[in-house]
């Protein structure tokens, strides 16, 4: 009989005797436990897909706990019997539903419950202190032993093992807080991995991101971090650290204790930290009151960066909207309009925290979900540490081992790099985190073949749209979107960089390497392309608010460097920006952007301004006001009215002149007007049709106002 369905004294039973016994508290290792291990690893191996007979076993028996567990503690003087302990563990770990064949045992009523709970009891092992101590300890020492030489491939495997059966633990939904005495008031997630924090994991990972076989294991890496950060808002992190960067930044920049600086040191260092604040939205008083004065940038004539400029009055280049000119016409320099193109700015950083959150199952752990709850201030520092630590030191290498291996081919668990970059490229903003650090991650390469997964992705997923498989393929694509929408914010801060560093020559630095990126990016004009065509082709009834949200401001931080460094540099004067306006003036673009404004009581203000600029662009500069003159956009402009919600006098001209303009419009061509909003081949429309369609939209109220009852 074999070995994993023999019962009683045999199999399994004999085996695990001979692993070890407890002499007091202390577990002893036996002289044939490295056999036994060997043993119960081969036939974890090649075990029957099917029944998965041996894992049956081995929960029943509580292998677990009695014997493997000690075993990863107690064998700190073996590296052989741990290096087996941990890859067994990592097996068995697996969560249930990613097993071959667990489709079957549903339908056959095979007993899951002891496979779910074998995971859950190791989990709850492993809130015990001791095991984080043993796996940092061992890992540590791994690097130690052969230092600059090439780590062999029995210890490459318990290094890779280690993070996986770490990943998969803290991927277990079962969560019983207060169920063990170490828990107390937390979870056992929260517990597990303070635990690995305290021990020194961050300085392990950041090693481990240095060595040459970092390849090896880069996906556990990447995939334990995703799981650990999920739900997880960097909001929280980025506050915490502004404030923690506060003495540093005064020892390093003046060298002086923060007791014995001068009245002005502290004025300039408290600039940085107040800066730092406004663009995290610290402050949740700024609201309506301060969005409206505060929702434009001028790139061409040079305003400052970290400003909207709201300007009122005689414009060459803006709507001109008078209360003595009952007609309300746009008073626009075509001249001038040609040269210039506003868009909005509006603290990028304020973006990032995403209020409509992605409602699917997640697929496993990638997401960019936020959380308000609040945590230990303690584990809350742990955390920050980490993914601070990651971003400067280990993010770059990642990407380069991405871009070294993949040549074209990206393998399903880069998916978790993508994650990466675009939860870590938001630390950017906090002060010590340099350009160079993460150069890598935001190059002109990088974008390039992100952008071409991103497309690759979208195809893929359109072919899949009646599949079981389609949100795992969505899941995919708002992870890349994500991405390049932090890329291009990343640079954008950089290229803009007065308050990331009081550092003159390292801010021109910053400075002149964002522009080298964009001039690069300006050589290839697809990734302006792409946004084109994923936003015209954006269905709302099965895609997310925050895939569109990611979208539209990923184009307008591409749009916004792209200027910036045209008014700044003749050589890049071959690539204009009206053409590439031209192409989202469109109903079905417009249709997508509308729908993103029917959230503005939910979005941040720099995204209604957002959208709200290009509707200008696409009005006036490119002059196709008709694609504005929909149902769905004139609803959203009437709710906005009826709401008094605030915008900047720029955007309120704009829904001013468009309903004003669509008013005449009904007036003189009923026809017409019905056509654009019905998107109707009718042609019997009569007077009440257009009257019934105002009165829904709520515009009745505009067009007797202006031109008398229709």
């Amino acid at each position: 009989m074999e070995w994993h369905i023999m019962t009683g004294d045999g199999g399994l039973n004999a085996v695990s005797s001979n692993l070890g016994y407890y002499m007091g508290n202390v577990y002893v290792v036996s002289e044939s436990c490295e056999e036994s291990l060997e043993e119960i690893l081969t036939n974890l191996q090649h075990e029957d897909k099917r029944k998965r007979n041996v894992r049956h076993s081995i929960a029943i028996s509580q292998l677990i706990k009695t014997d493997l567990i000690p075993i990863l503690i107690f064998s700190d003087n073996d590296p052989t019997v741990f290096s087996l302990c941990i890859r067994i563990l990592a097996k068995l770990s697996t969560p249930i539903e990613f097993l071959d064949g667990v489709q079957q045992w549903k339908e056959n009523g095979s007993p899951l419950q002891e496979l779910q709970n074998m995971v859950f009891d190791l989990k709850k092992s492993f809130t015990d202190q001791r095991v984080a101590e043993a796996i940092v300890t061992e890992i540590r020492q791994i690097m130690e032993d052969f230092g600059e030489e090439a780590v062999p491939q029995v210890q490459i495997d318990t290094i890779q093992s280690s993070f996986v059966l770490l990943g998969n633990i803290l991927r277990s939904q079962h969560d019983k807080a207060n169920s063990g005495k170490q828990c107390k008031s937390m979870g056992q997630h929260e517990q597990i991995i303070r635990n690995f924090l305290e021990e020194g994991f961050s300085q392990v990972l950041v090693s481990l991101c240095k060595r040459p076989e970092l390849k090896h294991w880069m996906t556990s890496i990447l995939h334990l971090l995703c799981v650990i950060f999920k739900e997880k808002p960097v909001e929280v992190f980025i506050q915490s650290l502004a404030e923690d960067r506060r003495k540093s930044l005064a020892v390093t920049l003046w060298g002086s204790e923060e007791n014995t600086m001068s009245d002005k040191d502290n004025t300039i260092e408290d600039a940085i930290i107040e800066n730092l604040r406004h663009k995290v939205k610290l402050s949740e008083e700024d609201g309506a009151s301060t969005s409206s004065e505060n929702t434009r940038i001028d790139l061409a004539n040079g305003e400052e960066e970290n400003r909207i400029d709201v300007v009122n009055g005689d414009r060459d280049n803006s709507i001109n909207v008078t209360n003595d000119d009952r007609e309300n016409k746009i008073n626009v320099d075509n001249e001038e309009r040609e040269n210039r193109i506003d868009l909005v700015n509006a603290d990028r950083e304020n973006s990032e925290s995403d209020s409509d959150s992605r409602q699917s199952d997640d697929q496993s752990t990638l997401s960019y979900v936020s959380s308000s709850s609040s945590w230990d201030p303690d584990y809350s520092a742990l955390l920050q540490d980490l993914a601070y630590a990651f971003t400067r030191n280990g993010l770059n290498r990642c990407s380069l081992e991405f871009k070294e291996t993949t040549r074209g081919i990206c393998p399903v668990e880069y998916t978790y790099l993508h994650w990466a970059i675009g939860y870590c490229l938001q630390f950017s903003q906090v002060p010590g985190v340099q350009l160079q650090d993460i150069s890598e991650s935001v190059s002109s390469g990088m974008i390039s073949c992100l952008s071409y997964l991103t497309l690759r992705m979208f195809e893929v997923y359109t072919c899949a749209q009646k599949c079981e498989q389609a949100d795992i393929f969505f899941t995919r694509l708002c992870i890349l979107a994500k991405a390049l929408r932090e890329m291009f914010t990343t640079l954008s801060r950089y290229l803009n960089d007065n308050c990331n560093t009081i550092n003159q020559d390292v801010s021109q630095d910053n400075r002149n390497t964002a522009i080298q990126i964009i001039k690069q990016i300006l050589q290839s004009k697809n990734v302006y392309d792409m946004y084109v065509l994923l936003i015209r082709k954006y269905n709302p009834e099965t895609e997310t608010v925050e895939y569109l949200k990611d979208l539209v401001m990923g184009n307008t931080e591409l749009i916004l460097m792209t200027q910036h460094v045209m008014n700044q540099d003749d050589s890049v004067a071959d690539f204009q920006i009206k053409p590439h306006i031209e192409k989202f003036a469109s109903f079905e673009v417009m249709a997508s952007y509308s729908h993103l404004l029917s959230k503005f009581a939910d979005n941040d203000p720099v995204v209604n301004e957002a959208t709200l600029t290009m509707m200008f662009h696409v009005a006036a500069d490119v002059n196709k006001i008709e694609t504005l003159y929909q149902a769905s956009i004139l609803t959203t402009f009437s709710n906005i009215w009826e709401a008094n919600f605030s915008l900047s006098q720029h955007s309120e001209n704009l829904i001013d002149y468009v309903i004003q303009q669509f008013c005449e419009m009904a007036q003189s061509d009923m026809e017409r007007s019905a056509y654009l909003l019905t998107k109707s081949e009718k042609k019997q429309i009569n007077r009440a049709f257009i009257q019934c369609l105002a009165l829904h939209m709520g515009l009745y109220p505009v067009l007797s106002l202006h031109k008398g009852e229709i």
